[in-house]
């Protein structure tokens, strides 16, 4: 008689239990995390800038760079570096076209919008400010992180540093901030920069020796830190309070 009642129990508890790790795994898929997106050229030039919700992604390779392929879509899951680029491009006309590759060593990323990789160049990859240690497609990503696609001019040189530039994101009308401007090594050590222009005060500032300036603002803004060779900084989105 007891046999009779446990058997019953014990498949129902373990039942409960797989049906509760299912669930838990689907809810992980579905789940998307905050990440900052940034696409900047060797040009200077900054494609996108803003923050991307990612997670869990199916990628349809539609080209056949790096010695790479086309072929069906494939689900990648988590929060991943190629995902987050595919579901930003999705949403955000400046990432239109978007190519990208697969191999034998995962996705490669061929274009972002309508910039190929030619010749030497090549899309390299960092996540919070120093060089990622995988591809885009190997890349994990969490809550907050930082993901920078810079087109570099050849894989023959290490890539300049990069800027970040801290400043207020939130002021009243007329104050002046103090700003703050950072390179950024390849292995993420940081050192401040003298000599970088910040833009989108009411004028023009250049950092002094640590790297501070005063930038007066005068109404909703979008600065960014400049400087010759170096790799600009994120955009600080500057708004008026009430």
């Amino acid at each position: 008689m007891t046999n009779r009642i446990t058997s019953p129990a014990v498949g129902l508890l373990l039942g409960l239990v797989l049906l509760l790790g299912l669930s838990s795994q689907q809810a992980h898929a579905g789940t998307k995390v905050p990440v900052h997106l940034r696409i900047v050229t060797f040009k200077g030039k900054i494609v996108f800038d803003r923050t991307v919700r990612t997670g869990t992604a199916k990628v349809k390779p539609n080209d056949d760079c790096l010695g790479g392929r086309t072929g069906p879509a494939r689900t990648v899951a988590g929060a991943t570096g190629i995902g987050l680029l595919a579901q930003a491009s999705m949403q955000y006309s400046a990432l239109k076209p978007l190519t990208i590759a697969d191999s034998d060593y995962g996705f490669g990323v061929c274009g972002i919008g309508g910039i190929a990789a030619q010749g030497k160049q090549w899309w390299s990859l960092y996540n919070n400010f120093k060089s990622a240690p995988t591809g885009a497609e190997g890349l994990k990503l969490k809550k907050g992180d930082s993901v920078l696609f810079y087109l570099a001019k050849t894989y023959e040189q290490l890539n300049p540093d990069l800027l970040y530039l801290n400043t207020p994101a939130k002021v009243r009308k007329g104050v002046t901030v103090k700003s703050r401007v950072m390179s950024f090594d390849s292995a993420g050590k940081k050192s401040p920069v003298e000599g970088a222009k910040i833009t989108g005060g009411a004028s023009d500032v250049y950092t002094d020796p640590q790297g501070y300036a005063r930038v007066k603002i005068t109404g909703k803004t979008r600065m960014v830190a400049r400087k010759s060779g170096l790799i600009p900084s994120n955009r600080v989105y500057v708004s008026i309070r009430k």
